[in-house]
């Protein structure tokens, strides 16, 4: 197994795409579009990432030559191979950088998990404590110095309630599915009193992005929680239950403004959002023989990444896709249920966060939202190569059989 010093180009590529973006709220730079304060970003630093990646993925890629894997790991990565490849090549006559974003971080993190031996549950352990730090004293720093000075983020709009909290990342929608991680890894790293404050103040957060993707999925986990929860102990649902009620009645009562203006307010607020979000349906399908086979030739933006990737691409590279990201949930999922104690916190948050991923697609672009597309292929090659590992270098994964008697 590979020494902690020998799997620094690992930490390099992971903690460079984690921080890279971190210019943007103190800098406020990002876009004029959708944050009327800010500035557009300069072309340097939107190449600057690349730059920095470049050498590793060099670096990476000399050291994944030769690497003994097994078949399965090899369909993966030719999967993933053929569709980073189709990608570039539509660069051939339209050249939008959408294609690099995602071609170039899928075969990047591709070859970084190749390129190591192992990973162990210890570091990446302290790597997701260190960012869950980082996401909650960046969140705190934003809401004091709006509340104190009134310094809006990314996103945000003055003398309305539409104001977005992204964390240090200054975007709220890729900042949710940050806290996603964050809150399947530590539901099972803390305990008693701890746990329910780190996440409360992960919840908290999440409200502060407004990123009604990531809430909608926080009410599908907390409604699938509460069915597990009332089969075993359906007395405590009923109190909860009116608990929340009541809850909800008192505060009422002492917001100033009806839900009804608030509700207006925000709708009317995210009203161009909502239209993005919106997929011209029966515009696409009556030219559906102009993109089926090879996708369009021109990118064509929409906000939702599962039905957008079919039209962009064609519908051979699209179930390529389909299938690459549904094998690598499934190998999350298996790991989850197969992995030791010791590394459950970090198996539940990669798989949390697959989950997201795979959803908030629905309606956003991850596989092109940077550094979103790293995470999750970063996350879910070392699980489905097995490179993670106890700092003993035993599996932090069982066989089958091994796992049932655990």
């Amino acid at each position: 197994m590979q020494s902690s010093k020998e799997s620094w180009l690992f930490w390099a590529g992971l903690i460079l795409c984690t921080l890279y973006q971190s210019y943007r709220y103190p800098l406020q730079i990002n876009s004029t579009g959708t944050s009327s304060t800010y500035s557009d970003t300069p072309p340097l630093l939107n190449a600057g990432k690349y730059v920095l990646a470049l050498p590793l993925f060099a670096i990476a890629a000399v050291r994944s030559l030769g690497k003994a894997s097994l078949p399965k790991h090899w369909t993966l990565a030719l999967g993933t191979l053929f569709l980073s490849i189709y990608a570039l090549s539509k660069l051939i006559g339209d050249g939008q950088t959408k294609y690099v974003d995602l071609s170039f971080w899928t075969l990047f993190s591709l070859v970084l998990v190749w390129g190591v031996d192992a990973v162990t549950v210890p570091a990446i352990d302290r790597y997701l404590r260190y960012l869950l730090i980082y996401a909650l004293g960046s969140t705190l720093i934003e809401v004091v110095l709006f509340i104190a000075f009134g310094r809006l983020p990314a996103l945000a709009f003055e003398g309305t309630y539409f104001i977005r909290f992204g964390g240090f990342l200054d975007d709220p929608n890729g900042f949710s599915a940050v806290l996603f991680l964050l809150m399947g890894w530590s539901y099972g790293r803390f305990k008693g009193q701890t746990r329910s404050y780190v996440l409360a103040s992960i919840v908290v957060c999440l409200l502060l992005t407004q990123s009604w993707t990531g809430l909608a999925f926080l009410v599908l986990i907390l409604f699938l929680w509460a069915l597990v929860g009332i089969s075993k102990r359906p007395g405590l649902a009923i109190v909860a239950l009116c608990a929340t009620a009541l809850i909800v009645v008192l505060g009422m009562h002492t917001i100033t403004r009806s839900p009804a203006e608030i509700i207006e307010e925000v709708l009317t607020a995210k009203q161009e959002s909502i239209e993005g979000h919106l997929f011209p349906l029966q515009k696409v399908a009556s030219s559906w023989s102009e993109w089926a086979v090879e996708g369009n030739t021109i990118y064509t933006t929409y906000e939702s990444w599962w039905a957008g990737a079919l039209i962009n691409f064609g519908v051979l590279w699209y179930c390529a896709w389909f299938s690459l990201v549904a094998a690598l949930i499934i190998s999350l999922r298996r790991g989850l249920s197969r992995c030791v104690c010791e590394a459950k916190p970090v198996y539940l948050g990669f798989f949390l966060f697959g989950c997201y991923f795979a959803f908030g697609s629905i309606s956003l672009p991850y596989p092109i939202i940077f550094p979103i597309n790293v995470f999750f292929f970063v996350f879910s090659f070392l699980v489905a190569f097995g490179k993670i590992r106890l700092e003993d270098g035993s599996p932090a994964v069982l066989a089958p059989g091994m796992a049932a008697l655990q």
